[in-house]
């Protein structure tokens, strides 16, 4: 073979190796993502204590110190404020939803915490998110919308409670759960919540449980009415507690046939002395 040929079986082998990277390269058209990827092993983080040191930055640059939330229960929202759709969508639906919660209020029981998991947030963005979703001061007292002030500690806070999220260059957005956390008032996951299949009810109940033993003599019943719903992890949402139904039917229908079987004793005992 001469030079030339030589030449042009190099020219070729290049050819086909360059189409071959750029088979391997083209991203795959109609691709999905894994919704596993978020799932959160709820039972694995409830508990777990968040924030601890932490400092948040609002709209005007004010430090927030984490520590000054954890004396009431409040709803940490994990978001990102220059999202194109569902963190603007979970923020309307969660305001929407805590309108129909009557027994409870924000600032007097509970408070809202917004935060950053996007570095490149900003005042700037804070601020185009509030006034979006209608939550300037005024319109939203006890909702706040933070980053944080150290922007290295985003990543370990947000793995604390198992909240996974990732950039995607070609779509140029994040990819994360649309999740709400109920604190508690130590600061500690007490419960999960997918807002977009969340009722008031659920949020209700969650923020009740959060309040521990702060309860108002208002809020009793209502936290004895909760009693008759449990957590179903595998909805994520409240149901009916069944085992509470049955076992209050059980005593109800066992006080029953104690005054029956006692009312029956005092009629035939009564009749005995009638007799004699």
């Amino acid at each position: 073979m001469g030079r030339r040929g030589i030449i042009w079986l190099l020219l070729v082998i290049w050819m086909a190796g360059a189409v071959e990277a750029l088979a391997f390269s083209k991203p795959t058209e109609n691709s999905e993502i894994d919704p596993n990827l978020f799932r959160i092993d709820q039972e694995k983080y409830l508990g777990v204590r968040f924030g601890t040191g932490l400092t948040l930055l609002d709209e005007t640059g004010a430090t927030i110190p984490f520590e000054q939330f954890p004396n009431r229960p409040f709803i940490l929202v994990p978001a990102y404020y220059t999202c194109d759709g569902s963190c603007f969508t979970v923020g309307g639906a969660l305001r929407s939803l805590l309108k129909e919660v009557k027994t409870l209020r924000t600032v007097e029981d509970y408070n809202v915490l917004f935060i950053s998991f996007d570095k490149n947030d900003s005042m700037a963005t804070i601020n185009s998110f509030r006034q979006y979703l209608g939550l300037s001061r005024d319109q939203a007292p006890g909702w706040y919308v933070t980053i944080f002030q150290n922007p290295e500690l985003i990543q370990p806070e947000m793995a604390k409670f198992g909240y996974k999220f990732f950039w995607s260059p070609r779509d140029k957005t994040f990819f994360h759960p649309t999740v709400i956390l109920i604190m508690n008032a130590e600061g500690r996951v007490h419960r999960y919540l997918n807002v977009m299949n969340a009722t008031a009810k659920d949020i209700e109940l969650a923020l009740l449980e959060a309040k521990s033993n702060q309860f108002r003599p208002s809020e009793t019943l209502d936290y004895l009415v909760s009693l008759c719903y449990s957590y179903n992890f595998k909805e994520g949402r409240y149901t009916v507690n069944i085992p509470v139904f049955i076992g209050a039917g059980s005593f109800v229908l066992g006080i029953g046939l104690l005054l029956g079987s006692l009312g029956i004793y005092r009629l035939i005992h009564r009749r005995k002395n009638t007799r004699q």
